[in-house]
């Protein structure tokens, strides 16, 4: 006897099995593709009225290809002006090229972002994806290479390694000569008694003026050593400009006071805040002050002024009325060790270092060094902040 639906034959029942293990093999097709860790999917071509690929549409991905193109992708087009690399050769070409050669085509492409793809791409036949249509498929494999580790040439590790030697050095001579200064401090002091003759409390004097005039000099290398390197990492932050160029003009005080040079300030009260290194801007301040009262003679002044620039930018200015510069020679005083002939105040010779220092300093902000000055007439020094260093009051977090 047999129930209603029955089949006689047993043929719906062997239907139903097929049924039931081709779900099976999808299921267990799917589930492996979402295990694996490289990207794959399948993409059937899409053709215009002549018959040339115009789309490729994507039948199906998993979850790691998803995560590379940073969405779903079942049901999207990827078109022809996708992921080109600078030649051409991008995914949608390296897919193009496996169906006209109808074989297996791996390429490298370069992903939005600079990342890398190796891809492999292999023709399908339709019928086998179960898709109904009878457009030319392929399936593709990605895997993430990463960005591009550039060459580094020869010159530049040279010149990355010159610059670590000195940085090296100027660490290692710091103490013996701030040994140097100290002893020569207690034998100015006379803190043990009196030395005897005056003339050992002159040349305690002159030992403790070179041994500074050489720890400004050694610390001046490490600043133009590590300028040049990519160790230098900047500790961006909110800084008060005003606050900054304050703080500058009060740690060069006693030495303008000594030397007779009257320094002054002009900074605006609507300055915004910058966004940069506070220890590079204040290294900046302290050469650019200490180069004004080097080379101002006694009764001359020096002046700080900052004010917002027309761009949005930040400008910084220092001036004096010192020994100036001729046009001729701005250009080597920019350069590290490069000193101009001109008449300067006793003592007052540089190393060529602090100019230098701003300038590389003021690049890594993105920023430039404007340098203009006449002889006999002083100098002026102007940091040019970018507009994108601003930043308004309402930040929290400034400091000097």
């Amino acid at each position: 006897m047999l129930l209603d639906g029955g089949d006689p034959d047993g043929n719906g029942s062997a239907n139903r099995a097929q049924g039931n293990d081709a779900r099976g093999d999808d299921a267990l097709l799917g589930a492996a593709m979402a295990a694996l860790a490289d990207g794959i999917g399948v993409l059937a071509a899409v053709r215009d009225d002549t018959g040339a690929i115009r789309d490729f549409e994507w039948l199906t991905a998993n979850r790691a290809a998803e995560r590379l193109f940073g969405h779903p992708l079942a049901g999207r087009r990827l078109r022809a002006d996708d992921l080109q690399d600078g030649e051409g050769a991008g995914l949608f070409a390296g897919l193009t090229d496996c169906l006209t050669e109808k074989q297996t085509v791996r390429r490298l492409v370069i992903a939005p972002g600079g990342a890398r793809w190796r891809i492999a791409a292999t023709p399908l036949d339709p019928a086998s994806v179960g898709s109904g249509r009878a457009a030319p498929t392929v399936c593709v494999s990605l895997v993430e290479l990463g960005a591009e580790v550039p060459v580094v040439p020869e010159s530049h590790r040279a010149h990355r390694a010159k610059a670590e030697f000195l940085a090296h050095m100027s660490h290692e001579l710091r103490t013996p000569l701030n040994a140097v200064l100290g002893f020569s401090e207690v034998l100015l002091a006379e803190t043990f008694g009196p030395l005897g003759s005056p003339r050992y409390r002159s040349y305690a004097a002159d030992i403790h003026a070179s041994g500074t005039h050489l720890l400004s000099l050694i610390d001046g290398i490490l600043d133009l050593s590590q300028s040049e390197t990519a160790r230098t990492d900047m500790q961006e932050e909110a800084i008060n400009v005003a606050d900054a160029a304050r703080q500058a003009l009060a740690q060069m005080g006693d030495k303008a006071a000594a030397r007779g040079v009257d320094i002054g300030e002009d900074l605006s009260a609507e300055l915004p805040l910058l966004y940069g290194d506070a220890r590079a801007l204040q290294r900046m301040l302290t050469n650019l002050l200490s180069n004004a009262v080097k080379f101002t003679p006694s009764g001359g002044q020096v002046m700080v002024s900052a004010s917002p620039m027309p761009d949005g930018g930040i400008g910084l200015m220092v001036a004096d009325t010192g020994a100036g510069i001729a046009e001729d020679e701005l250009a080597r005083v920019l350069e590290p060790f490069g000193r101009a002939d001109m008449a300067v105040p006793r003592g007052a010779a540089g190393a060529g270092i602090g100019l230098p220092v701003v300038k590389r300093l003021m690049e890594m902000h993105g920023g430039r060094l404007d340098l203009y000055s006449e002889p006999g007439a002083g100098t002026t020094a102007i940091l040019m902040f970018p507009p994108r260093r601003s930043l308004p009051h309402t930040h929290t977090g400034a400091r000097a």
